[in-house]
């Protein structure tokens, strides 16, 4: 038995060495200009939130894509309003400001930088999918300009419905309890009256430039009424609910926003895959990725991200061990791929070595670490069906996380 898993190993080893390609550290992408010429979407996946050598090859990955194939908008798993405002309202800022005053708390770290402060990334365009909001002081420039530029009767309507948003939100944070629920529901009332009311502002618009900043602002308030109603569910319905949003909103950028833009979404895993793996089928939950691969599928290319060794750190900022290696390893695709090569590789699926190959190994199932709330947990995947390829990073650290403000 140890003979025929210890032949089948090294088989599986040779043909991820004749289809993967090595990354070097030259940001060098050109291996993937084959996979990716004709798509419009590129998915980044990672198999948690806090691993900096993610945030680092993103980038890069993020620039080569940038430079020579086109692609200008990048779309994370943060807030749409906030994130599409970062640099228009903040660009006065300092990089670590911008990043902690409109983006998610999974990307408060130094790897994150390049994409807010590099000459590169200037003429990159940001913006977000998920329904749920950072914090307040993009809301503030918000209001400077709503009061600028449109009216008394908007200005105070919005005023006065995100002031009370954003108390829901510090209270939800800590417990949903019925009286929060009933404000809940008083303020999403409220945010209907001021969807309305753009409508009313965006037909007597002419101006293009404030026709575009009021659908978005309109995008925005939706997003918080969605928000509110995705906390007024159980968990259940909630993911369900989310997942579903974050699609609304990408397809919303796609067909509309950026209607001619090429686009680059990062997302953890969960989000981007094509297949939903067994626990999500049973829970009804559907992602962006499967989402995509039903209505838009010879447009998107998904790219999984998963690491071979070293520290990661939790939503908890916990720092702790990648254990692939040590526990039943044979079945962990990690640490095949760590075996195979001393590079990190790109992987594309669904390729064929030789006629005379047997079996591939990525035709049958692996574990893959994932990230759950408090570490990471082995699932069982084909690879194939969710990705159509894999980034492996050998050795990975933690973020190095920025100083939160006082």
């Amino acid at each position: 038995m140890n003979f025929f898993r210890e032949n089948t190993r090294s088989r599986w080893k040779e043909q991820i060495k004749r289809t993967a390609f090595e990354i070097n550290t030259n940001n060098d992408f050109s291996f993937i200009d084959r996979f990716i010429k004709d798509k419009r979407i590129i998915l980044l996946g990672e198999n948690s939130h806090g691993i900096a050598d993610y945030f680092t090859i993103k980038n890069d990955v993020i620039r080569y894509l940038h430079q020579y194939h086109g692609f200008n908008v990048v779309v994370l798993e943060s807030g749409l309003l906030e994130a599409a405002l970062c640099k228009q309202f903040l660009s006065d800022e300092s990089p670590e400001k911008r990043i902690q005053s409109s983006l998610l708390d999974i990307y408060h770290n130094e790897e994150m930088k390049p994409l807010v402060s590099e000459e590169w990334a200037q003429s990159i365009k940001l913006s977000g999918m998920d329904p749920q909001p950072t914090y307040p002081l993009t809301s503030k420039h918000m209001l400077d300009w709503i009061k600028i530029n449109t009216d008394y009767e908007l200005y105070e309507s919005i005023r006065r419905v995100e002031e009370l948003y954003f108390e829901l939100d510090s209270e939800m944070l800590v417990k949903v309890t019925k009286p929060l629920k009933k404000r809940m529901k008083a303020v999403i009332q409220e945010y209907e009256g001021v969807l309305k009311l753009i409508d009313i502002k965006l037909k007597n618009c002419t101006n293009h430039e404030k026709q575009r900043m009021l659908l978005l602002i309109q995008r925005g308030m939706q997003n918080r009424l969605q928000w509110l109603q995705v906390n007024l569910k159980g968990y259940l319905s909630s993911g369900i609910q989310r997942g579903f949003n974050m699609f609304q909103n990408l397809e919303w950028l796609m067909n509309y926003y950026y209607k001619n833009e090429k686009i680059i979404v990062w997302a953890h895993n969960f989000h981007i895959r094509k297949k939903r793996p067994l626990t999500a089928k049973l829970l009804g939950i559907k992602s962006v990725g499967y989402w995509l691969q039903r209505k838009y599928p010879e447009d998107f290319y998904a790219i999984g991200l998963y690491a071979g060794s070293g520290e990661f750190a939790t939503q908890l900022r916990v720092e702790l061990e990648i254990d692939s290696m040590k526990k039943n390893h044979y079945h962990h695709l990690e640490s095949l791929l760590y075996e195979t090569s001393e590079s990190d590789l790109f992987l594309p699926l669904n390729v064929q070595c030789q006629s005379t190959d047997r079996k591939m190994w990525f035709n049958r199932k692996w574990r893959l670490l994932e990230s759950g709330f408090l570490g990471l947990s082995p699932m069982v995947i084909f690879p194939q069906y969710h990705y159509d390829a894999i980034i492996f990073i050998r050795e990975v650290t933690s973020p190095n996380y920025l100083k939160r403000f006082e």
